[in-house]
Order: C-alpha cells, then structure tokens, then sequence
C-alpha cells in the first residue's frame, strides 16, 4: 500500500523543515490575529490578572497571549523536527508515520489552546474545548501545511527540471565535440563526420578534399572552401594544420617516419595516401602526438 512507502526525502530535508517552522507560525499568527478562533478577547472579563500583570489595555494582552500560543506552537514545531531531522537521518519515513507524526504536533499544540481556553470558556468541559481546540487548530495548521508542500513539491520539480536541463546541454556537448562539422565559403555545413573517423583536409585550389571513413572504407568529398578556414576551425582540436596543402587528424596517426624527402605521417588505412609534414609544422605535430589522443 502506499501509506506504507517512504515519502520523498526533499519533504522533510533541512532546509524545508526550516521553511515551515519559520513559515507556519507566521500564518498562524495572521490567521489568529484576524480570526479570533479560540477567543482570548473573553479572558479574565473582571480584569484582575490584567492589573495585578499591569498590563495597561485588553487588546494588548490578547496580542501579548496570541504571541505566546504561537511562539509555543513554533517551539514545539522545532522541536518536532528536529526529532523528525533525527529519526530520518539513517531511515525513511513512511506516509502514514509521517501523518501520525503531524496528528502528535497538532495534538500537543491542541493541548496548549485547551489550556489557555479554559481561562476564557469556563462554562465548558475540557473534553469539549480540547475537540474544539484540536478542530480548529488542524484547520488553522492545514492551511499553511498544504501551501509549504505545494511550494516543496514544485521547488522539487523546479530543481529537477533544472538538472535534466543541464544534462541535456552536457549531452549536446558531448554530442557536439563528437563530431565535427565541415562548412562551405557561405557558412553552410556541408558535412557532419564524427572525430575518430575523420581521416584528413586536402587544398584543392578553392576547395578542400576532406577525407573520411565510412563502413570501414575510405571515402572523400569536395567542399568549397579554404584550407586557412578549415585549419583555424579545427584548430582547438587534434586535426591540426601540417601543411600548406594537409590537415590532419593526429588522433589518428599510426607511423610518424623521417625520409630524404622529408618527414611523413601514415593512418594505416587502405587506400589513404601518407601526409606529408613541413619543417613549419613538424615541432607542433610532435607535440601534439606525444601529449596523447584527445579526450
């Protein structure tokens, strides 16, 4: 049954705990204040105790009583929570003990207001004021309870929100850095190839020859665009400018070799012609090769 699952573990984290135990006196007080419920205007009608406590006016010790009520409903709230802060440290709490944990606060504060209405109904048995005590504080506190889960439950979906967001953008990220894009002279991306399988960039006049591997075969296609603005595209990543004619992906270099001509790098793959790298290039292609593929 479901009274029986462990409710969701923001309801009573620290902080909302706080919330309501700062939040929950402030309504009640209101509440009180406008609404009179337990009518402490009706106590001491002969105004004894007001003159022995000197206490100049009525209003005020209606004020003075409804603050006290409420400063000890905060307490034991605190109280309660803390305890509550306690017991759910090492362990869940189920639905229907965390509604017999809210009946013992409502109880106990429902103690209090019988107490305290006994100086102003004393026509009435205390079985009767505490009903009407623990009626009306119920619905004094439901109100406020209810607007604090409501505010829980959506700062809950807020936050969870927020975190699906951002793994979204993390996803894309990663996504993005994935692969890479090819665009033309007029800014139009002509080809999307994912970074291990982009081989190299080729000058073809005005246009490049990007080289790339698919189903295990090497393929090639003709962008119209300058190697400069290849090169400076892909210049944060490991497919770096080797020569005036060759952008390569040094992620994939298998062989790095030095000859009479000049030195040489090989991919390993059939039909792939080896690159060759210029005395300008050379000290940046090594460095790159020794710091290790890119991540």
């Amino acid at each position: 049954m479901w009274m029986f699952k462990p409710i969701p573990r923001f309801i009573y984290k620290r902080s909302n705990q706080i919330t309501m135990i700062i939040f929950v006196p402030i309504f009640a007080l209101l509440f009180i204040t406008i609404y009179s419920p337990f009518d402490f205007d009706k106590i001491d009608p002969q105004g004894r105790a007001l003159a022995w406590l000197n206490i100049p006016s009525r209003e005020l010790a209606v004020q003075l009583i409804t603050l006290g009520l409420i400063l000890v409903g905060m307490a034991v709230a605190a109280v309660s929570r803390w305890m509550m802060g306690l017991y759910t440290r090492h362990r869940d709490i189920s639905y229907i003990h965390y509604i017999l944990w809210i009946a013992c606060e409502i109880l106990i504060m429902s103690l209090i207001f019988t107490i305290v209405s006994s100086f102003t109904d004393t026509d009435k048995s205390v079985m009767v004021l505490f009903k009407n005590s623990t009626f009306k504080t119920f619905f004094i506190l439901l109100i406020p309870y209810t607007m604090c889960y409501i505010f829980f439950i959506w700062q809950e979906r807020v936050a969870q929100l927020r975190n699906i967001t951002q793994r979204l953008a993390e996803d894309e990220t990663l996504l993005q850095s994935a692969y890479i894009q090819i665009y033309d002279d007029k800014g139009d991306m002509r080809l999307s190839v994912r970074r291990e399988n982009l081989l190299f960039v080729e000058s073809a006049d005005n246009y490049v020859c990007v080289w790339y591997v698919n189903n295990k075969q090497a393929k090639k296609v003709m962008v119209r665009n300058t190697l400069k603005h290849i090169a400076e595209h892909l210049d944060s990543t490991h497919i770096r400018r080797c020569h005036r004619s060759y952008v390569v992906n040094l992620d994939l270099v298998k062989v790095l070799r030095r000859e009479k001509e000049g030195v040489f790098v090989e991919l390993g793959i059939d039909g792939v012609p080896d690159i060759p790298i210029s005395k300008t290039y050379i000290e940046n292609v090594q460095n790159v090769l020794m710091s290790g593929p890119e991540v």
